[in-house]
């Protein structure tokens, strides 16, 4: 039987597995990305993937194919490839594969999503926003969860997404820079000193709601500040400190639904991913208690799933 190997490229990390009738039979893992520069990424990609290949023991014909999404799409990956222009299918990105040489591999490339932004209309100044990686993981999740209605995705991490899907199509997409604040401000100003330069390790539900409470009322740059007052004051764990700087974080992401009327466009919400900012965000929705039908799906596969799916649509790459 023929085995796929895919590689999930992003700026910080990369999976490599191997897949069978559909099921991931191997997986390797490393603490890198693109963000390391291009030739050293190309290096390690390779070294990477030999390694894979050589200690499965798998021939050049027992390769259906090399298939990769994410970073590896971009600049600083392998090939930079223009970001198709939503409104993006399953079809559509299987008709956008790119079939490139790497050494003595063909590796299939999966491309971003992008949409344009009329934030400074009266000025005449233009903006997009761009996705690579995640539009394999909506795809996943759709397969997940076998729906076929308009819903909002919401990818937490370093960057959180909020992607909007319609008949089946990513129609619209939103980034805020929630996680990377997170990680900035826990490391790198003042509040290190309170939180020891650790993330929450779980949620305490008091905590977050109180950060949430107080970037609501405040505003981070403001409420940030109260954390470091109330930790000269108050003997709290670094768990809870964490908590309240992650849903004073938050704050703003739940803004963000709100000023583009994401909660009353969308019945449906899920939240995909298993991080501590998905849990939080999860948390607050839930704690807002909402009509709309909200769902956290954790699956480290989707990606995967997503990449096989674009994968089975394809009708041949394009040569480069």
């Amino acid at each position: 039987m023929k085995k796929i190997i895919t590689i999930d490229a992003g700026t910080s990390n990369l999976r490599i597995r191997i897949v069978e009738e559909n099921k991931i039979i191997f997986e390797r893992k490393e603490n890198y990305g693109v963000k390391i520069g291009k030739e050293n990424f190309q290096n390690n990609l390779y070294k990477v993937l030999k390694e894979v290949i050589e200690k499965n023991k798998l021939k050049k014909e027992e390769i259906e194919c090399i298939l990769a999404s994410g970073m590896i799409t971009s600049s600083l990956g392998l090939m930079e490839i223009e970001h198709l222009h939503i409104p993006v299918s399953v079809t559509k990105l299987a008709q956008n594969i790119k079939k490139i040489r790497f050494f003595e591999f063909e590796i299939n490339l999966i491309t971003g999503v992008k949409v344009e932004k009329n934030y400074f209309e009266k000025e005449k100044l233009k903006s997009i926003d761009v996705i690579r990686g995640e539009e394999v993981e909506v795809f996943g999740i759709l397969e997940e969860l076998n729906s076929k209605e308009s819903l909002l995705i919401i990818l937490p991490g370093s960057h959180n997404k909020f992607i909007e899907v319609s008949n089946g199509a990513i129609t619209n997409l939103l980034t805020t820079m929630s996680g990377e604040i997170y990680d900035v401000m826990t490391k790198n100003t003042i509040l290190k000193a309170s939180l020891k330069e650790n993330f929450a390790k779980k949620i305490e539900k008091k905590f977050l709601k109180l950060g949430n409470d107080i970037g609501r009322k405040y505003g981070i740059n403001q409420g940030s500040f109260i954390l470091r007052g109330l930790d000269l004051v108050e003997s709290l764990t670094i768990d809870e400190k964490a908590n309240f700087l992650l849903g004073l974080v938050l704050s703003g992401d739940i803004a963000t639904l709100e000023r583009n009327n994401y909660l009353k466009r969308y019945r449906k919400i899920v939240i995909a991913g298993g991080n501590i900012i998905a849990k939080g965000l999860y948390e607050l929705l839930i704690d807002l208690q909402l009509e709309n039908e909200l769902s956290l799906v954790i699956s480290n596969e989707l990606a995967t799933r997503g990449a096989l799916k674009i994968l089975r649509e394809n009708k041949g790459g394009k040569e480069e």
